[in-house]
Parts: structure tokens; sequence; C-alpha cells
């Protein structure tokens, strides 16, 4: 018999519990022959503590039915598709961060830790898995080495005590499992207790009657088609002479042929007829209900097209997501409650279990940058308080620690006033901008220089003429800042605005003259 727990019994550091016990327990099939007087036979003996044919039955199931493994598959593998972190905890000094940090690394460092969280999710059927830890010295650290997945077989319950799961060591209680030597995975699909809770229990009943449809279908198909044989003997005939008939009767549809005596005959009728449409209505019936089961809704595997729409779709999707955030949560507790602790308890002995690093999925809905980048602008402007650690949050971009090299960019400052009163309109945007406009730059300054000198030569009108026609192809104050840019690619933004200015101030001034010369 294992022993028993004991405070800080560090047993399992040097060999795993399972260790004792040096037999290897060959698994029953229940589902072979499966009835439901069977199947409420071992349902029940399961509540009393014996989960052993039950989880047998758990394990047929995902085997012989392709749907349930498919549909199972998809919420066990959907864990290792989330990145996970490790937080520190509320208030951390900058030790206990850098503490947190070198949990990440410890966790990171587990060999194939995916297959770690992979058969842990084994509890989603069973509402429990178990793994021993097998552990290493890395100088003064304890570090885990080896993880080795227990079959569900191998766990009990005591009568008295069924919320309490132990190692099945073949004594009448079980054994409590030893500290630092397992990491146990209890995963709640319903409420009740661990016998009940998995949904494995939900499933068996949908599994068992698809069962019987298909092997209805398969003696159907299995005489459908064959024409009825019927023998004929004489009047008088011995019963070796009728067994022989018999036997031919028997042969002749699969052999397609054989040997009669002398006076008798096989007449052939009409062959079977009929469909297996109910029976595949059945089967049909008990899948989509399967998937309901685990995965909340039937378009995540058997959309058909015709009945399905894009929006049922997405609700099923969103369905999906929720089960995996439920599932995501329930592990993360699970790995808090024995990795971490095992490995904070080994090589930080004296820090509280209140501070600990907390490992944790990120199942955070992320919001769509492009329109979140557009808003958040907006929201601040209007006056709204916005925390910088919540809009990483929402965005799903990480805050880069202050040691780390961080993006920033140019902002393109924006052409403010033009005078609005000078009747300068920008009519719509139609081609691009000829590249034929001034060809010597310094003319250009020359000439705005004589206009603030009072002078304007009718070199300078022409100039002027031309740059304002371009802008007529201006839509907005950027559009203006751009044609200018083009014509004066080596100049700053800065200066550009201030030739822009420039240039209006000498249309206003031109234009008042002119109308002095008309005068």
């Amino acid at each position: 018999m294992a022993k028993k727990s004991k405070k800080d019994d560090r047993s399992a550091l040097d060999a795993p519990q399972t260790a004792e016990v040096g037999w290897i327990d060959q698994p029953n099939h229940p589902a072979l022959g499966l009835t439901p007087q069977r199947l409420a036979q071992l349902l029940i003996e399961a509540e009393s503590g014996n989960l052993t044919a039950q989880a047998d039955l758990g394990a047929d199931m995902e085997e012989r039915d392709g749907h349930i493994f498919s549909e199972n598959d998809k919420r066990k593998k959907a864990i290792n598709g989330l990145p996970w972190q490790m937080l520190p905890p509320k208030n951390a000094s900058s030790q206990e961060k850098k503490i947190a940090e070198e949990v990440t690394e410890w966790i990171d460092d587990i060999p194939d830790l995916e297959m770690v969280f992979f058969d842990a999710m084994d509890a989603i059927l069973h509402s429990y898995s178990g793994q021993t830890i097998q552990w290493h010295q890395l100088g003064k650290l304890w570090l885990p080495a080896r993880f080795e997945h227990r079959l569900a077989r191998e766990f009990k319950t005591p009568f008295n005590a069924p919320n309490e799961l132990r190692w099945n060591d073949h004594s009448v209680e079980g054994a409590e499992f030893w500290d630092y030597g397992w990491f146990i995975h209890r995963h709640k699909a319903k409420s009740g207790y661990i016998s009940r809770s998995g949904l494995l229990r939900v499933l068996c009943y949908p599994y068992l009657f698809k069962n019987y449809g298909i092997k209805d279908i398969l003696e159907f198909l299995e005489i459908y088609g064959l024409p009825i044989r019927v023998g004929s003997y004489s009047e008088g005939a011995t019963e070796q002479e009728k067994r022989t008939l018999l036997r031919a009767v028997l042969s002749i549809g699969r052999d397609a042929g054989g040997i009669i005596p002398k006076g008798m005959t096989i007449d052939f009728q009409n062959a079977a007829s009929g469909d297996t449409d109910n029976h595949m209505s059945l089967i049909k019936w008990c899948e989509n209900t399967q998937s309901k089961i685990i995965v909340g809704g039937t378009l995540l595997s058997q959309a058909d097209g015709k009945t399905s729409t894009n929006a049922q779709s997405k609700t099923h999707e969103l369905q999906f997501e929720t089960l995996n955030k439920s599932d995501a949560k329930q592990l993360a507790r699970s790995i808090n409650d024995s990795i971490i602790s095992y490995v904070m308890r080994l090589n930080y002995p004296n820090i509280t279990p209140d501070r600990y690093p907390k490992f944790k999925f990120d199942t955070s809905d992320t919001e769509d940058l492009e329109t979140f980048s557009k808003s958040l602008p907006n929201l601040v402007n209007s006056g709204m308080r916005i925390g910088v650690n919540w809009a990483h949050e929402r965005s799903g971009i990480p805050m880069a620690s202050e040691d780390e090299q961080i993006l920033t960019f140019t902002k393109t400052p924006t052409l403010q006033a033009a005078n609005h009163q000078q009747g300068f309109k920008l009519a719509a945007l139609t081609q691009q901008v000829k590249q034929e406009t001034f060809q010597d730059q310094i003319e250009l300054d020359e000439a705005i220089n004589q206009l603030d000198a009072g002078q304007l030569n009718s070199h300078a009108q022409v100039m002027i003429q031309s740059v304002l026609k371009q802008l007529e192809a201006a839509t907005s104050i950027d559009d203006a800042l751009g044609i200018i840019a083009n014509m004066l690619p080596d100049r700053s933004a800065d200066q550009l605005q201030e030739h822009l200015a420039k240039l209006l101030f000498a249309a206003e001034a031109w234009g008042a003259i002119s109308a002095q010369a008309e005068l």
C-alpha cells in the first residue's frame, strides 16, 4: 500500500509514487457488446467510487467513435493555441517581478510542455486527469524534468468521500497523492461529484444509440441486394440429402456456385428491398448531439451550406470561444495549485503562497487594430482618461519593458491657417500634378522677395499664376502642401508651410494690385 501524503514530504523527488505498484492492469473494453442495462450498471459503480469501468468506457468511446474523437480533439488542442504568461502578485516589488520572470523560464523549459497541457485536458471527458512528475536538480534548483500521463482507470474515489480523487493502489480507500509527485487537473463540465462531472456521462447514451443504428445498417447492407434462395427437394429425400441442399443454398449466394443432388432445385426470388434513411437520421441526430455537448454547436464540423448561415457560424464560434476560455481558466488554476506551488516551495521556501506568481492563459478579446487606432485618439481628445495598460490589453500588444527598444514614428504637421478671406478655393483632385513648373527655384524666391518689397514684375506674375493653377487640383490644405512638396522636394515641412503662406500672400497682393490697376 502506498504511503499517504505528509506535509512537505519530498519522497516524490526521488521516485514517482506509481513506482511502488509493480503491476500493469489490463484495461477492460466495456464498449464491446454494450447494452443499456450494462451502461447503467457501470455508471452506478462509478458513483460508488469504482471509476475503472466508466473510465474504460470513455477511452473506448474516444477510440471507436471518430466523431467524438474529432470534436474532443478540438477542445484539447485549442489550449495549445493560447499564449500564456506568469503574472507577479499585485503591487509587486522589483524582486517579485524578477521571480515571475524566472518562473516563466522554468515553465517554458519543461520538455514537451504542449503535451503536458494536452494530456491534462483529458479531464474534459473524465472530469479528472493525472500525471506523475519526475524532478531533477540543477545546482540548487529543483525543476520538473518529465511528466507521465496516467490512465483515468488508475484512480478512484473513497465511498464516503466522492469528491476526493485518489491513486488506486488496490487498497479500499486508495492512496493520497504524494506531495510534489502529481499534476492533477480537475475539470468540471457539469456540476456534481467527480464521477458525474465529466462529458463522458452526457455522451455515453448518444454513443450507445448511434452504435445500435450503425449495427442495423451493417446488417441491412450484408443482405441487401442478395436474392432470396429457396431450395426444393423431392418427396422422400433423406436427411443427408436435405442437409446437402441447405449447404448449397447458404453457399451459392457468396460463392456464386454449388452442387445439389439430382432431382432437387434452387429458386432465386427477388432481392431484399428497403433503405437506410431512418437509421442514418438516427446517426445524424446522435452526432449533432455529440457536437453540441463537446464544442457547443454543430457548424464547426457539420456545416452543410444549406441550413447554415454566416450568423449561425459566428454564434457557434463564439460558443466555442466561451468553452475555450473556461477550459483555460480551469487548467491555469490546476497549474497554479500544483506545478507553480511546487517550484516556489522548493526554490523559494520563505515566500508565502499569497505572493506567488500566477500562471495565466491569455484569453482576452482584442480590438480590431485599424478601428481601435482611429477611435482611441477621438476618445482621448473628447476628455476621456484612458490608461495605457488598458489600451495595451485591448489591442493585444504587450507593453515594452524599460530596457526594450520601442517603435517610433514622425508625425507630419498639417498646414494650419490659410487666409480664408482671400477667396482661394481648391477644386476636386483630378490627376497627378505635372512636373513642369519652376525650372529655377531661385527665380521664385527672388520674385517673392520683390513682392515683399512692393515690387511685382511680369515674370513674377507668370510664376504665381502657374503655381495657383496647379493648386486648383487640391481638395484640402494637406493636398496643397503635397503639391508644393513635389515642386520643392528638398524643403522641410516647415519650409513648405512657409513657402505656401508666401504664395497665398503674393496671390492676395497681386489681386489687390490688379484691382487698383483696373480702377
